[in-house]
């Protein structure tokens, strides 16, 4: 009886480990307003922030791709992102949890239109091939599809993502070589 209680601890510690943490707010809250100045203090205090919210970077991608948002609803911004295939529809994505690298770099590839390997060719972009795009791009640092992305981490993405749709050359030190 001993060694099942334990094992069942062991389960609910584990089963704790893995769930995604929750935010207190988001910076769109603070921040979402559609002037210039609004945009510029969202950025501004997302290159500061440790963890982003799914609200914050979703909006974070639209301003980047230049998304229609209207309005700084998040069931509203979800919506649209599941109607450009960045989300799927089955995805529970709670505004104030933290993001996850995999539907960001789902949108990312939609969005510039990389193509990806064999398997994102043939399956379409899915956050796990698409991780492993921009992980072999070097745009993200071996990150696996359910990591949590860091404010400077995701303006970075987003970036290299700017760069890639303008023809900028590439700052892939390999590529430099060519």
């Amino acid at each position: 009886m001993g060694s099942r209680a334990l094992i069942l601890a062991s389960l609910v510690v584990l089963g704790a480990g893995c769930a995604r943490s929750l935010m207190h707010s988001s910076i769109v809250a603070k921040h979402g307003g559609h002037s210039d100045e609004a945009e510029m203090d969202f950025w501004g205090e997302l290159a500061n922030t440790r963890s982003v919210t799914n609200h914050d970077a979703l909006h974070a991608v639209m301003l980047t791709f230049q998304v229609e948002r209207t309005t700084s609803d998040f069931d509203v911004a979800l919506a649209s992102a599941r109607e450009h295939g960045w989300v799927a529809d089955d995805d529970a994505l709670p505004a104030l949890e933290t993001a996850r690298i995999g539907w960001i770099a789902k949108a990312i590839c939609i969005e510039t239109g990389i193509k990806g390997g064999v398997t994102m060719r043939v399956l379409g972009a899915r956050e796990r091939y698409a991780v492993r795009e921009l992980n072999y791009r070097r745009w993200l640092n071996n990150m696996t599809p359910a990591q949590a992305v860091s404010g400077l981490q995701l303006i970075a993405l987003l970036s290299e993502a700017e760069d890639f749709l303008i023809g900028a050359p590439s700052t892939n030190p390999e590529d430099l070589d060519r």
